[in-house]
């Protein structure tokens, strides 16, 4: 493996010399195909409900905090992959508060950001408990992080230790809570729903 990364840095440097000279260039397409393959499943249809809220129980200035609505994520694979979950926002732009780890629920119809949402997750391996780690480059480098982020991607590993490892069976407990911008910031003329999306997808490392 060290011999092929040296061969690859040889190429990449010859053709960068000769950048100038030449008058054509070469697109490499790369790639691998697996030959597992990992099916994921939501429970509750994948749905967090978090009810009707009466606007006399939000608080005017300050974000109110919904309680916390349970769910899990098995992942089987049909045989041991080195697997990650990258999240997606499919209601980006409308999060109250920027950041990776907040996912948009929604406009009012008066078009203000209602809120956000985060999913938070601890997770079992074939039956071992392992660290949720995060990485917000591709997987190229990873932390230990608990939370799902937008367009980032969480992977498991042994306890102590930042390296992604192989999974047969996935068993997580999300924990999706969804929070309301300050009621003096929102106009509620009629019922407003929550309306967050958010698609998780099984990336093979």
């Amino acid at each position: 493996m060290r011999n092929t990364r040296s061969l690859l840095i040889g190429v990449l440097l010859a053709s960068a010399g000769n950048a100038i000279a030449a008058s054509s260039v070469d697109l490499t397409v790369k790639g691998s195909i697996t030959p597992s393959a990992c099916t994921p499943l939501l429970s509750s249809g994948g749905v967090a409900d978090f009810g009707k809220i009466s606007v006399k129980d939000l608080r005017p200035d300050n974000p109110t905090y919904l309680p916390i609505q349970p769910m899990q994520m098995t992942v089987t694979c049909e045989a041991a992959t080195p697997i990650a979950i990258a999240a997606q926002d499919n209601r980006e732009g409308t999060e109250s508060d920027l950041d990776y780890y907040k996912f948009g629920i929604g406009l009012t119809n008066a078009s203000e950001k209602l809120g956000y949402a985060t999913i938070s997750l601890s997770a079992m391996v074939d039956e071992q408990r392992v660290r949720v780690i995060g990485s917000q480059d591709g997987g190229q480098s990873w932390i230990h992080d608990s939370s799902l982020m937008d367009d980032g991607l969480t992977s498991f590993a042994v306890l102590g230790t930042l390296t992604p490892i192989p999974v047969t069976r996935l068993v997580a407990a999300l924990q999706v809570r969804a929070v309301i911008a300050p009621a003096d910031n929102l106009t509620f003329n009629q019922e407003e729903p929550i309306d967050g999306s958010v698609t998780l997808t099984v990336r093979y490392l």
